[in-house]
């Protein structure tokens, strides 16, 4: 009987995360969808992350009765995260793109619940969830509130603020060809950039669950924001002019209000 699930294509970029790298690969390995292939490459890692990947991806290779597959690729030379997701978003074959980092853990209904609610809501072009945030120890430091409805993502489409970058998936099927890709440029907003550049093409929602643990303080994003507040206004001012993105002035200060409010 032919499967007629969309394909799922799962990108994992790697690199010196061999403390959490197994545990996290079990959370992917583990989804209850499984119509997903599983793509991971190492960024020229110089501990044992490319022995585990390669472990798991013979343990877990194609065959009768498995429905996900992980595939191994690494860099000849540290890239960075930039050039190491481009590749991945190259070699996935899924019309529809998650993301993961080598150091969370996200739940076995994440990819489930994302891809149907992305297929009855045929206007979003993509959806991410809401998060805890754990230490190196997996204890609970905080938890996400990120808004539920596009209206409200709209208004500040920036990476831990509106939405986790990590939880995303995208729906290919709405997007131009190529056009789902990161530039070095827009470093270290690598990710509001990518946000921002999807708007034009669908709406955005997070899901009401928590589906994902992420091993980062959430004051971080903020703090990181108020760091680079010339790169930040420099996004911001591109965006208006290439994206066809009308943020309002708050959108540009409201990062900073809630750094100088915590």
């Amino acid at each position: 009987m032919k499967n007629n699930k969309p394909l799922v294509s799962i990108l994992l970029p790697v690199h010196n995360c061999e403390k959490f790298l197994a545990e996290s690969l079990k959370s992917l390995v583990s989804q209850r969808y499984r119509q997903i292939e599983i793509i991971a490459i190492d960024d020229k890692s110089s501990d044992n992350s490319l022995k585990i990947l390669r472990s798991f991806a013979k343990k877990y290779s194609p065959r009768k009765g498995v429905g996900k597959k992980l595939r191994v690729y690494k860099n000849v030379k540290r890239y960075g995260i930039v050039m190491t997701l481009n590749r991945l978003l190259r070699k996935a074959k899924g019309d529809y793109v998650a993301f993961m980092d080598a150091s969370d853990i996200t739940r076995k209904e994440r990819i489930r619940k994302q891809i149907e609610f992305l297929q009855n809501n045929q206007g979003v072009v993509a959806v991410g969830a809401q998060v805890r945030f754990i230490n190196e120890k997996g204890r609970l430091i905080g938890k996400s509130t990120f808004p539920k409805e596009n209206q409200f993502v709209y208004k500040s489409p920036l990476h831990g603020i509106s939405m986790q970058f990590e939880t995303l998936m995208v729906n290919k099927n709405l997007l131009p060809k190529d056009l789902l890709r990161f530039t070095d440029s827009t470093e270290p907003f690598i990710y509001s950039d990518l946000f921002i550049k999807l708007l034009p093409y669908g709406k955005f929602a997070n899901l009401d669950e928590y589906l994902h643990y992420h091993r980062k303080n959430p004051v971080k994003y903020l703090l990181d924001m108020r760091k680079n507040i010339f790169s930040f206004a420099k996004l911001w001012l591109f965006s208006k002019s290439n994206y066809k993105y009308k943020p309002s002035l708050s959108s540009l200060l409201l990062p900073f209000t809630r750094v100088s409010t915590r």
